[in-house]
């Protein structure tokens, strides 16, 4: 009887050992997996904004370029196009018609909607395969961020829509990052043609609206 209830302490002890074992094994698993998440956020994050800074010094590039354009066009380097422009104001043109024109070229005009779809937002307290959407066979791949809402949770997509929200496009020639408050657009140009997308509020908590559209160029 004795060596039978020591062998029921052992295989107690045994058994407390490794339920310890197991539960320490355990809460070290979620605490190197919500490490990982964080570290992978905040890579994330750090992409992003590298990638916005990438934008802004390509778009102040594009403008001083275009302002060495100008230049050259008023110091009469590009004596055709200012002929041009010359004739049309001698034939009556005004110049404010030809800034409007101007400002017009590039504008999507002739709009074909491809889909409309609901994306989850992603937030660092919740990040799921919904806030992903692949469209053109791969061609093109959305991922949505965006600032938690006080009713987040990790199971449920849940983000403050009066705050800046973080779209990340990535497609064959590319990537390309866009933020704003919604609603807002975004332009993928082409060769001769361009993708609109449109990113606005959904009837879904925690989602937002994004409408493709393929549009030509003016």
């Amino acid at each position: 009887m004795r060596s039978y209830v020591s062998l029921l302490a052992r295989i107690a002890v045994v058994g407390g050992v490794l339920w310890l074992g197991w539960v320490w094994g355990h809460a070290e698993t979620a605490s190197l997996k919500a490490e990982a998440e964080r570290a992978l956020y905040e890579n994330n994050e750090q992409i992003s904004e590298l990638s916005t800074q990438i934008q802004r010094l390509e778009l102040q590039l594009a403008e001083a370029k275009a302002k060495n354009k100008v230049d050259d066009l008023v110091a009469d380097s590009d004596a055709e196009l200012k002929a041009l422009v010359t004739k049309k104001i001698a034939r009556g043109v005004a110049p404010a018609q030809i800034m409007q024109v101007i400002q017009d070229l590039g504008v999507p005009g002739n709009c074909r909607e491809l889909g409309k779809h609901q994306i989850a937002v992603a937030t660092p307290v919740y990040g799921g395969p919904e806030s992903q959407l692949t469209l053109f066979d791969g061609g093109l791949n959305l991922f949505v961020e965006g600032e938690a809402d006080k009713k987040s949770a990790r199971e449920i997509p849940w983000f403050d829509p009066k705050l800046p929200v973080s779209v990340r496009m990535a497609f064959l020639n590319g990537q390309k990052i866009v933020k704003g408050t919604l609603p807002f657009e975004a332009v993928i140009p082409a060769e001769d043609w361009l993708l609109l997308l449109e990113f606005s509020k959904s009837d879904l908590h925690g989602y937002l609206s994004g409408r493709v559209s393929s549009c030509t160029m003016r």
